[in-house]
């Protein structure tokens, strides 16, 4: 007895020939589903390396930043038996070889110790840095053009500053430090080369040197700032429990004062314990700790003014108090003051006097913003009082250590003359107040963003010693301060890194999307093989519906079939995915790198991507077949079995059809002129460069000449004998007529085909169009400039270009917006990763808002687009506590960030305070992709520590961009600064946009040389259809060779219209690039597609007329 399934396996061995055209289109299917899933899977594969690459063993990182902790933390912290932690110095730099010729900025300079061998599994890497060495990475070599060690570098790096570079009275003479160092070895990827806590798929430039050294050199003694922990377990794989948990909780038991770069100090003969810190001002929270850990505490402020003036009398110089009772009378008012005797003598003044204050703000930075205020002389105390005190005076850095005033160096020019007795004083005193005001009064002058006050005195208990107090004192403070609220906390970075790379671009779906003309094109040309092999077997069916079979039993059984045939393409299409994969990363490192900054990718495979594309490609296989079958049993077994069914039917009587036609022409000459009109408008009003209104203008006559064409199909169809003579050419195009629905259906297939390829050059980015203009992606900057080490100086005053010895004449017509920096992952679209935490750019809104600089692409739903950049300022915003107002590239928000405008981000501040970034808004494509931008102020509130501006955009004469590029890159060497044209840096960008495009081009290309190729099909079936029709043109004189020329001119007329009226209105499309000077048309690889397209359509339509007509044709029509 046979079965269905016998009937299947015996059918699918017997029409085996047949068959083959449907598994070769479900393989190619299969092939281009899979392959896009394997590269998704190989990209993220690669991402993941380059994350454990630069990671190591390290599970966890506490980065410090600006703050400096004991390195001795590193022994005592131990999160398991088995983990390992390294204590590391970390400082921005740059490095040069020694004849200076080659140079790299924004170095990572690693002062590392034995320990941080632990965190790589390397051998060959070396266990210590030997001093005056240094090992450099694989990426820093090669930059510097160094192959083998024992060469010579030059290292230039910032020189840690407990007090902020850009604090009024903090030093700057000594920031910068230069080392001359020996290559000792040069660093792999095993080796932990690429170290690096940032996101990023191109590899950091490191320089390892010896820590103890570095240590010296910086003056930081047994002092780092990043804690880095192993979370290998050996054998055992890594920790999977919550380690950064288990760290934090033994860095609060194991921390000390000394690691918040603070101490508490017995003041002697005053039977009293100060906190003091190196920071020279308290922070907030150890302030407001130690405050709750006992009581009586006596808070101190002191600050050094300019001048103390009485009439004509001056004192410059001069420390000032301001301290709470009892130290000083409870009822002194604010604007009273009490002066020492020495100043009161200088001043020749005394109680009831009027005395001015002047001072320098101070977080003022290098703007020195003096403010002067007035105060009534209270009272004059005596120099032997307990107020006259010289430790009340903080370590001011360059002042404190300095036996003479002339030897200060206290960051800000002494304007006003030190006087012989102004210097007699500091030798005899010492930093002791000249005189006193209440703490309240203090606090408002001087107050600033890196703490309030610079001590806290705590009077020792009666019948209780000092020694002791003081412990007990620090283990209340220590109880009373978590570590995280100075922003002392180990975050799980791996994990971080990890996520950072499985949420990263998803490529597989994104070359889905490149290869949707080609899985298309393999599906049609499946259905139609599936279809001729079917319409082949009409009698088959007839037989079996005469059989008893039921209709539906009929499909299922050639559906059956085609199931079993997908199943094998699709799986011989998984194996061929291998090899698609292949080629595409093979693109993505070569002829499209622009798009991942990658050069190496290595092919991951996983099962569930195999699965997928296996199953994706069976589906959809599967229901391109259905489509065909549907129709097999609806017609009678008797027409079945004569197989009349398949033969074309009237598609409309003639007076149906002519009122419809009547429409067409019309429509489509409307449809022209409009088109026409669009462009003419265009090009009247200067718009020549609008992509958007040439694009509609294309669309649009796409549509007008596809709808002329079918109104001259349809008349052909109409048509009768005009009396004519009949030539080859016109019985051709009476033939396309006859089936005017396939015929248009291969025109308009051909034509959208060809008008996308071609057309999809439009959305091509161009970064050199309206680059001047202020509304465009370069904001209207000529340069882009970025520092390693903080350009302390406004380099839009005369004093600050004087500074870097700059000439007026040097930056004539040049202005900066400077924007300060605090880093994180880079959000933009050269990074595959996605951002964990995006770096921020503090700027003053109302320097952008002034100039109109870059387009918004949106606002966040009830914000005031009109504010523009005014949006990040608090009062336009009207956002809630907790909440800073952003704006980043709107592309770089939805893709790097994965969020929306008007979504939050988290983030947290230097203190360890938890806030939320707010996208307010979103800029339009444009140079400032990779950052977020937050208002100075907001900024400088939580990034106290982050000193001057990295960030430079610059305003030049559009004829003097690279004398002044040259000018400032070398008066800024010192600072790493690396100048930038805009337009390159756009350029970069849209490179990655104009890459997608282009690999959409040519994989799309490929899908319409395979939708050509299917064009032999149906040829192959119409002339089949047509077998007596063929056979009584020979009957009527027509040579045999003839026929073949007849069917390749009927079909090559449908290709060459097809392919003309996309070329056409894609011409129209494109009109701005080509109209663009110096725009890069791929000219070669559009012109390869498309003659490609109609060779193999002409090819494929030869060899089809050949087959359709091998055998005897007069039989065809004896059976008529």
């Amino acid at each position: 007895m046979i079965t269905l399934h016998t009937l299947i396996r015996r059918s699918l061995r017997f029409h085996w020939r047949s068959h083959l055209g449907v598994l070769l289109g479900a393989m190619i299917g299969g092939a281009a589903l899979t392959g896009a899933l394997i590269v998704g899977d190989s990209v993220r594969g690669s991402l993941r390396e380059m994350a454990l690459a630069r990671l190591g063993k390290i599970g966890l990182a506490l980065e410090a930043n600006d703050r400096l902790f004991r390195d001795s933390l590193a022994r005592e912290i131990r999160p398991h038996a088995k983990t390992s932690c390294a204590a590391v110095l970390v400082l921005p730099g740059m490095a040069a070889s020694q004849n200076q010729n080659a140079r790299a900025n924004r170095v990572q300079v690693l002062g590392i110790g034995t320990d941080f061998a632990e965190m790589h599994n390397s051998p060959a890497a070396p266990k210590e840095i030997p001093r005056d060495s240094v090992a450099l990475n694989r990426a820093l070599a090669d930059q510097l053009g160094i192959s083998a060690p024992g060469e010579t570098v030059i290292l230039r790096f910032k020189k840690p500053s407990a007090l902020a570079r850009e604090a009024t009275i903090s030093t700057k003479s000594d920031a910068e430090v230069a080392w001359r160092v020996k290559v000792h070895a040069i660093l792999g990827e095993d080796e932990l080369g690429r170290f690096s806590l940032r996101a990023n798929q191109s590899a950091a430039y490191n320089a390892f040197v010896n820590l103890s050294q570095l240590q010296e050199l910086t003056q930081q003694t047994n002092r780092a700032n990043l804690l880095l922990v192993s979370q290998w377990l050996g054998i055992r794989g890594f920790y999977k429990g919550d380690l950064a948990a288990i760290a934090n909780q033994q860095l609060a038991q194991h921390w000390q004062l000394a690691d918040a770069q603070a101490e508490l100090r017995e003041l002697s003969g005053r039977n009293t314990i100060e906190l003091i810190s190196s920071r020279v001002f308290l922070d907030e929270p150890l302030a407001q700790a130690a405050l709750a850990s006992a009581g009586g505490a006596q808070p101190v402020l002191t600050y050094l003014v300019n001048l103390l003036r009485a009439g004509t009398n001056i004192t410059p110089y001069s420390m000032v108090a301001a301290l709470p009772a009892p130290l000083l009378p409870a009822d002194l008012r604010d604007n009273e003051i009490l002066i020492s005797q020495w100043l009161a003598d200088d001043l020749r003044i005394g109680p009831g006097a009027e005395i001015s204050l002047a001072y320098f703000q101070a977080d003022s930075g290098v703007q020195l913003a003096e403010h002067t205020n007035f105060f009534k002389v209270r009272a004059v105390v005596p120099m032997d009082s307990p107020l006259a005190d010289r430790t009340l005076m903080p370590e001011f850095p360059g002042i404190a250590k300095a036996e003479s005033t002339r030897d200060w160096d206290a960051g800000f020019p002494l304007v006003h003359k030190i006087r012989d007795p102004d210097d007699q004083y500091w030798k005899q005193y010492r930093g002791t107040p000249k005189a006193f005001v209440t703490l309240a009064a203090g606090q408002k002058m001087w107050g600033n963003r890196y703490g309030n006050l610079t001590a806290l005195r705590f009077p020792v208990p009666v019948g209780q010693a000092a020694p002791e107090f003081r412990a007990e004192l620090e283990k209340r403070i220590l109880s009373q301060l978590a570590p995280g609220q100075l922003g002392l906390r180990f975050e799980n970075v791996r994990q971080q890194a990890l996520a950072a790379a499985d949420q990263s671009q998803d490529f597989g779906g994104l070359f889905i999307g490149f290869s949707f003309f080609l899985i298309l094109a393999a599906l049609i040309l499946t259905a139609l093989l599936f279809r001729f092999g079917i319409e082949q077997r009409l009698a088959e069916a007839g037989v079996l519906l005469a059989m008893g079979f039921t209709p539906g039993r009929v499909r299922r059984l050639f559906l059956s079939e085609g199931v079993a045939l997908a199943v094998l393409g699709s799986a011989v299409g998984v194996v061929g995915g291998l090899f698609y994969a292949q080629a595409m990363l093979h693109g993505l490192t070569t002829s499209w790198q622009s798009a991942t900054g990658i050069t190496a990718l290595s092919f991951h495979l996983t099962v569930p991507s195999l699965a997928i594309g296996f199953v994706a490609g069976v589906l959809a296989a599967i229901f391109s077949l259905w489509l065909v079958l549907r129709q097999i049993g609806r017609q009678p077994a008797t027409e079945l079995l004569s197989s009349q069914w398949g033969t074309p039917m009237p598609e409309g009587s003639e007076p149906v059809l002519a009122p419809r036609l009547a429409k067409w022409p019309w429509m489509s000459l409307g449809g022209l002129i409009v088109a026409a009109g669009m462009v003419g408008g265009a090009l009247a009003a200067g718009q020549a460069a609008n992509p958007g209104l040439f694009f509609g203008a294309g669309a649009l006559l796409l549509g007008s000449l596809i709808g002329l064409c079918r109104w001259w199909i349809g008349r052909a169809a109409q048509g009768g004998d005009d009396g004519t003579r009949l030539t080859l050419g016109r019985l051709s195009w009476r033939g396309c007529a006859r089936r005017r629905g396939r015929s248009l259906a291969t025109v308009t297939l051909l034509a959208c085909g060809s008008f996308i390829i071609a057309a999809i050059g439009v959305f091509q980015l161009d970064a050199n169009r309206d680059a001047a203009r202020r509304a465009s992606g370069t904001g209207g900057f000529a340069l882009w400039g970025e520092s390693t080490l903080p350009v302390l100086r406004d380099l839009n005053t005369a004093e600050g270009r004087d500074f870097y010895g700059l000439d007026e004449k040097d930056l004539a017509g040049v202005s900066v917006v400077a924007m300060r920096v605090r880093e994180g992952d880079e959000a933009s679209c050269l990074n595959l990763n996605r951002a964990q935490r995006p770096r921020l750019l503090g700027v003053k809104p109302a320097l952008l808002q002034e100039r109109g600089a870059f387009t918004f692409a949106g606002v966040m739903k009830g914000a005031d687009r009109s504010q523009g950049w005014r949006l990040l300022e608090r009062s336009f915003n009207k956002l809630p506590p907790g909440e800073i107002a952003a704006i980043g590239d709107a592309a770089s928000i939805q893709w790097a960030l994965g969020s929306k405008i008007g979504g939050a981000l988290d983030y947290t501040d230097d203190q360890g305070r938890a806030f939320k970034l707010r996208l307010v808004a979103g800029v339009a494509n444009s140079i400032l992709q990779g950052n977020l931008l937050i208002d100075e102020a907001e900024f400088t509130r939580l990034f106290p520590g982050e000193s001057g501006h990295r960030i430079l955009l610059l305003d030049a004469p559009s004829n003097r961009v690279t004398e002044v590029s040259a000018t400032l890159t070398r008066a800024l060497q010192n600072m790493g600064l690396e100048l930038t044209p805009t337009v390159r840096r756009l350029a970069q960008f849209n490179a990655v946009q104009n890459t997608y495009l282009n690999t959409f081009r040519v994989l799309g290309g490929l899908g319409l040389l395979l939708g050509s190729a299917g064009l032999g099909v149906v040829v192959l079936r119409n002339l089949l259809e047509r077998r007596a029709e063929l056979a009584l043109l020979l009957a009527v004189g027509f040579s045999r060779d003839a026929l073949p020329r007849l069917a390749a001119r009927e079909h090559g007329l449908l290709l060459a219209l097809g392919l003309g009226i996309g070329v056409a209105a894609a011409l129209v499309a494109v009109s701005p690039a080509l109209l663009t000077p110096g725009n890069e048309i791929p000219y070669g690889s559009l012109g390869a597609t498309l003659g490609g397209v109609l060779a193999l359509g002409l090819a494929s339509t030869w060899l089809a007329a050949r087959a359709a007509l091998r055998g005897r044709l007069p039989d065809a029509l004896r059976n008529e």
